[in-house]
């Protein structure tokens, strides 16, 4: 008698176990926690939430989550849990473990090639201090996020020349939208590694070791008010990663955007964008990027009508965040002025206060008020800085060339005008409508 009892809890043990299993794959989706050491069941078409991070039932939940149990390339961030930061500091940083020991005196090493009395005391005894004390780790605590042909250079010179900033190695380590996926084999064929280093997490959070020892070397006062930060403008367009993973070539849209990937790392970073006139900036893209020697207003009307012509034979047959996130197909760079379809996304991901965002218009017509409005944003202390700067001009194998033919601006305007008044009612300001 209690032998047939075992048997019957047993197979109604079994049986409920078989019910979770086809509730999981018909009415639930089953996910891993940070730790990776505990199932959860999520119900279907409701936000889910990965630690920081939130996707929504309209980014096709259920291929995301299925991949995130399997791992795979995309999500190789999402296992690592974001560093505790330090309260006492404004900028994003945290204590690192014994390993950094050698890297940090690899960076301060180049960085005391050419001291100068900022530097002097944090140099003199570097040896010293780098085997006795615990390293300071940071990340940046702004991001100029978008975008090419705007004006990102010498408005990232600008914030850089305050003197409670200190930049990253680079302006642009590009490691959020191209250089963490390149250690990928997928992805290899997207990357130039000649130019696009594959960079892992330690490598990227490397970029800002100066403005780590700097801010560890401060008094108590200075250590409250440095902040470092990068300025990729790729990072709010380039997903073309997405689809470079197996799991996801047949994928309407990227289910997840480079905006996540920092908000579960950095939920309070501030993001700054700086937009122009988009028939303009495609023009200024087209200069400097176009690879043929042999450019001309002829060239860029003909490619102009292709590409915007390709764009509208993609709207029949996908969706809108298709044809401007899958970039591949278009012969100009004209994704890159769809400025609504990528701010509308990013807004999801994070709250509008946490965006300044501006024109290169207003920028060029005075720079030390916009700077100023910057440096709030940012909360640093007012800073006269310089004058009216340009870092960015024409090559000098287009300075001959001069506007486009009125025929494709006519063309462009009308192309982008729905764009422009989405982007106006988004942020309420009709400043980028740019006359449509």
């Amino acid at each position: 008698m209690m032998h047939t009892v075992r048997i019957q809890q047993s197979c109604a043990m079994f049986g409920t176990l078989i019910a979770i299993y086809v509730l999981g794959f018909s009415v639930y989706k089953i996910t891993f926690d940070n730790d990776f050491n505990r199932l959860h069941l999520y119900p279907k078409y409701k936000m889910n939430d990965f630690g920081s991070m939130r996707v929504l039932k309209r980014n096709n939940t259920k291929r995301i989550e299925d991949k995130w149990i399997r791992r795979s390339g995309p999500f190789e961030l999402l296992k690592r849990k974001p560093p505790v930061y330090l309260p006492e500091l404004k900028n994003p940083c945290w204590y690192g473990d014994g390993d950094d020991h050698d890297r940090r005196q690899h960076w301060m090493d180049i960085l005391c090639r050419h001291s100068n009395e900022t530097r002097k005391r944090l140099c003199s005894d570097r040896k010293r201090r780098t085997k006795n004390i615990r390293l300071l780790r940071c990340l940046p605590y702004f991001m100029l996020v978008g975008q090419h042909k705007c004006g990102t250079t010498d408005l990232f010179k600008r914030i850089a020349s305050h003197p409670d900033v200190k930049a990253g190695l680079l302006k642009e380590p590009e490691w959020f939208s191209r250089r963490r996926h390149c250690q990928y084999p997928e992805f290899k064929g997207l990357c130039n590694l000649a130019a696009d280093k594959p960079y892992t997490f330690t490598e990227y959070v490397d970029q800002f070791d100066a403005a780590a020892a700097l801010i560890q070397n401060a008094n108590d006062e200075q250590k409250s008010n440095f902040i470092t930060g990068e300025g990729t403008p790729v990072t709010l367009w380039d997903h073309i990663w997405w689809w470079a993973f197996p799991e996801n070539k047949k994928d309407e849209e990227p289910g997840l955007i480079n905006a996540h990937f920092i908000r579960h790392l950095l939920p309070d970073v501030k993001i700054l964008v700086i937009l122009r006139n988009p028939v303009d900036r495609l023009y200024s893209d087209y200069l400097f990027f176009s690879p043929k020697k042999s450019k001309s207003e002829e060239e860029f009307h003909k490619k102009t009508r292709l590409s915007v012509d390709k764009f509208k034979n993609c709207l029949t047959k996908h969706s809108i965040r298709h044809c401007a996130y899958k970039i591949n197909y278009q012969d100009l760079g004209l994704h890159g002025s769809l400025y609504s379809v990528f701010l509308k996304d990013w807004m999801t991901v994070f709250p509008r206060k946490q965006f300044f965002i501006t024109t290169l218009e207003e920028y060029s017509k005075n720079q030390t008020l916009v700077a100023s409005e910057v440096f709030t944003f940012l909360g640093l202390r007012a800073e006269s800085g310089r004058g009216n700067t340009h870092f960015n001009s024409r090559r000098p194998s287009v300075k001959h060339m001069g506007d486009m033919y009125n025929e494709t601006r006519r063309i462009l305007e009308q192309f982008y005008k729905p764009f422009n008044r989405e982007l106006a009612a988004l942020l309420d300001d009709p400043k980028f409508l740019w006359g449509s």
